[in-house]
Protein backbone atom coordinates (compact mmCIF):
# COMPACT_ATOMS: atom_id res chain seq x y z
CA UNK A 1 0.00 0.00 0.00
CA UNK A 2 1.37 3.28 -0.78
CA UNK A 3 2.11 6.14 1.88
CA UNK A 4 0.16 9.10 1.92
CA UNK A 5 0.66 12.33 0.23
CA UNK A 6 2.45 14.88 2.31
CA UNK A 7 0.08 18.40 2.73
CA UNK A 8 2.02 21.43 1.40
CA UNK A 9 2.84 22.92 4.15
CA UNK A 10 4.73 19.45 5.33
CA UNK A 11 6.86 20.27 1.90
CA UNK A 12 7.81 23.93 2.78
CA UNK A 13 8.28 22.88 6.53
CA UNK A 14 11.00 20.16 4.94
CA UNK A 15 12.88 22.31 2.61
CA UNK A 16 12.80 25.64 4.05
CA UNK A 17 15.94 26.71 2.10
CA UNK A 18 18.02 25.60 -0.32
CA UNK A 19 20.53 23.75 1.62
CA UNK A 20 18.60 21.43 3.22
CA UNK A 21 17.30 20.81 -0.35
CA UNK A 22 20.77 20.52 -1.48
CA UNK A 23 21.54 18.03 1.69
CA UNK A 24 18.08 15.77 0.44
CA UNK A 25 18.80 15.60 -3.17
CA UNK A 26 22.55 14.51 -1.81
CA UNK A 27 21.20 11.75 0.37
CA UNK A 28 18.98 10.27 -2.44
CA UNK A 29 21.63 10.63 -4.62
CA UNK A 30 25.07 9.40 -3.04
CA UNK A 31 23.78 7.67 -0.04
CA UNK A 32 27.32 6.58 0.54
CA UNK A 33 28.46 9.45 -0.06
CA UNK A 34 29.82 11.67 -3.07
CA UNK A 35 30.91 9.85 -5.98
CA UNK A 36 32.82 12.38 -9.54
CA UNK A 37 30.40 12.48 -11.87
CA UNK A 38 33.11 12.26 -14.42
CA UNK A 39 35.90 9.88 -13.50
CA UNK A 40 33.71 7.97 -10.61
CA UNK A 41 36.26 8.46 -7.48
CA UNK A 42 34.35 7.99 -4.51
CA UNK A 43 37.42 9.00 -2.18
CA UNK A 44 39.17 12.05 -3.19
CA UNK A 45 36.60 14.52 -3.40
CA UNK A 46 36.43 17.76 -1.61
CA UNK A 47 33.87 20.03 -0.35
CA UNK A 48 33.60 23.55 -1.62
CA UNK A 49 31.30 26.83 -1.38
CA UNK A 50 27.69 26.14 -2.26
CA UNK A 51 27.58 22.54 -2.40
CA UNK A 52 29.99 22.04 -5.04
CA UNK A 53 32.15 19.11 -4.92
CA UNK A 54 35.89 18.84 -6.10
CA UNK A 55 37.42 15.59 -7.00
CA UNK A 56 40.85 15.78 -6.70
CA UNK A 57 41.25 12.36 -8.77
CA UNK A 58 40.52 14.53 -11.97
CA UNK A 59 40.21 18.10 -10.51
CA UNK A 60 36.86 18.46 -11.96
CA UNK A 61 34.16 20.76 -10.54
CA UNK A 62 30.68 19.08 -9.97
CA UNK A 63 27.42 19.16 -7.60
CA UNK A 64 24.58 17.21 -7.09
CA UNK A 65 22.68 19.14 -10.10
CA UNK A 66 25.89 18.05 -12.58
CA UNK A 67 23.99 15.19 -14.96
CA UNK A 68 20.65 15.73 -14.21
CA UNK A 69 17.42 17.87 -15.11
CA UNK A 70 18.46 20.12 -12.95
CA UNK A 71 21.89 21.16 -14.84
CA UNK A 72 22.78 24.45 -15.69
CA UNK A 73 19.32 25.65 -14.07
CA UNK A 74 20.18 28.89 -11.63
CA UNK A 75 16.83 27.68 -9.47
CA UNK A 76 17.08 27.05 -6.03
CA UNK A 77 16.61 23.29 -5.59
CA UNK A 78 13.84 23.70 -3.43
CA UNK A 79 11.63 25.42 -6.20
CA UNK A 80 12.39 22.35 -7.89
CA UNK A 81 10.95 20.15 -5.33
CA UNK A 82 8.10 22.24 -4.83
CA UNK A 83 7.30 22.41 -8.31
CA UNK A 84 7.82 18.56 -8.25
CA UNK A 85 5.44 18.53 -5.79
CA UNK A 86 2.82 20.47 -7.37
CA UNK A 87 3.28 18.54 -10.72
CA UNK A 88 3.13 14.92 -9.17
CA UNK A 89 0.11 16.23 -7.01
CA UNK A 90 -2.58 17.70 -9.19
CA UNK A 91 -5.67 15.43 -10.74
CA UNK A 92 -4.88 16.90 -14.61
CA UNK A 93 -1.20 18.26 -14.75
CA UNK A 94 -0.19 21.58 -14.17
CA UNK A 95 -0.09 24.59 -16.16
CA UNK A 96 3.39 26.98 -16.42
CA UNK A 97 0.91 30.01 -15.14
CA UNK A 98 -0.13 27.99 -12.58
CA UNK A 99 3.11 26.84 -11.18
CA UNK A 100 4.38 30.26 -11.99
CA UNK A 101 1.68 31.99 -9.46
CA UNK A 102 2.50 28.86 -7.15
CA UNK A 103 6.18 29.08 -6.44
CA UNK A 104 6.98 32.75 -7.48
CA UNK A 105 8.87 32.47 -10.42
CA UNK A 106 8.07 33.85 -14.22
CA UNK A 107 5.71 31.97 -17.10
CA UNK A 108 8.74 31.38 -18.83
CA UNK A 109 10.54 29.54 -16.17
CA UNK A 110 7.71 27.34 -15.27
CA UNK A 111 7.69 26.27 -18.72
CA UNK A 112 11.48 25.33 -18.59
CA UNK A 113 11.11 23.27 -15.13
CA UNK A 114 7.88 21.37 -16.77
CA UNK A 115 9.59 20.14 -19.73
CA UNK A 116 12.76 19.15 -18.04
CA UNK A 117 9.76 17.26 -15.67
CA UNK A 118 8.24 16.38 -17.88
CA UNK A 119 11.23 15.03 -19.71
CA UNK A 120 12.24 13.42 -16.49
CA UNK A 121 9.16 11.35 -17.04
CA UNK A 122 9.89 9.74 -20.04
CA UNK A 123 8.09 8.95 -23.00
CA UNK A 124 8.13 5.20 -23.59
CA UNK A 125 4.95 3.70 -24.95
CA UNK A 126 5.89 0.15 -24.48
CA UNK A 127 5.66 0.73 -20.47
CA UNK A 128 1.96 0.65 -20.84
CA UNK A 129 1.55 -3.00 -22.11
CA UNK A 130 -0.44 -5.57 -20.79
CA UNK A 131 -2.19 -5.47 -17.66
CA UNK A 132 -2.89 -1.57 -16.59
CA UNK A 133 -4.02 -0.07 -13.61
CA UNK A 134 -5.60 3.69 -13.67
CA UNK A 135 -7.72 5.13 -10.79
CA UNK A 136 -10.51 6.98 -11.54
CA UNK A 137 -11.88 5.52 -15.07
CA UNK A 138 -14.10 3.81 -16.41
CA UNK A 139 -13.84 2.15 -19.94
CA UNK A 140 -16.63 0.48 -21.28
CA UNK A 141 -20.04 -0.03 -20.26
CA UNK A 142 -23.22 -1.86 -20.54
CA UNK A 143 -24.33 -2.48 -24.30
CA UNK A 144 -27.89 -0.82 -23.39
CA UNK A 145 -26.50 2.15 -23.12
CA UNK A 146 -24.19 2.02 -26.39
CA UNK A 147 -26.54 4.54 -28.78
CA UNK A 148 -26.14 4.70 -32.44
CA UNK A 149 -25.98 9.14 -32.91
CA UNK A 150 -22.86 8.78 -30.61
CA UNK A 151 -21.16 7.23 -33.45
CA UNK A 152 -19.53 9.92 -35.78
CA UNK A 153 -19.14 10.05 -39.99
CA UNK A 154 -15.76 9.51 -40.76
CA UNK A 155 -15.91 12.56 -43.29
CA UNK A 156 -17.85 15.58 -43.44
CA UNK A 157 -20.34 16.73 -46.38
CA UNK A 158 -19.93 20.33 -47.53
Amino acid sequence: MSKSTISLLQLFQMFPDTDTARGYMEARRWPNGPVCSVCGEPKRIYQRANGAKKCNACMTTFSVRSGTIFEESNLPLNKWLYAMYLLVTSRKGISSVQLHAEIGVTQKTAWFMLQRLREACGNDPSKLSGIVEIDETYIGGKEGAKHESATFPSSRSA
